[in-house]
């Protein structure tokens, strides 16, 4: 992977591999202590944590994708806009709505890799999505 990437590839090559849910490809474009913050308050401080996040997300729905609708970009920064849409499984009917969620993510890249990673979104669905990852990870609640 070349280390000069702009941020604005990096982050289309991580929507890439966050819609074909390829947790492998979407690592390798993670520093790992990455920095996540959700509307304000630190969420994830690692790869590690964003799988983990990403893996709940992808569980709770099956055919979750993440539309780019704008980007503005400025070297090793990019601010995104985007659209989460997705149809809850089954088993999480009467617990999560459909998806369908826009927000903003601003980025910075180090070495090729995502370093941090500022989301801005309605907090009821990413709230939802990360205390599942929270309970999955404690060995709680798989569905």
């Amino acid at each position: 992977m070349s280390q000069d990437r702009d941020a604005g590839s990096v982050y289309r090559s991580y929507n890439e591999a966050e819609n074909a849910h390829d947790h492998e490809a979407m690592t390798r474009l993670l520093a790992e202590d990455i920095e996540i913050v959700v509307n304000g308050k630190p969420a994830i401080s690692s790869a590690k944590g964003d799988r983990l996040a990403m893996s709940a997300l992808f569980d709770a729905y099956p055919d979750y994708r993440r539309e780019i609708l704008a980007t503005v970009e400025a070297g090793d920064t990019a601010a995104i806009r985007w659209r989460m849409l997705g149809t809850p499984a089954g088993r999480f009917h009467d617990r999560l709505d459909s998806l369908d969620l826009e927000g903003c993510s601003v980025i910075e890249v180090a070495e090729g890799r995502i370093r941090r990673a500022w989301l801005y979104s309605a907090p009821g669905p990413i709230r939802a999505i990360l205390e599942l990852a929270k309970s999955q990870a404690e060995g709680g609640d798989s569905g």
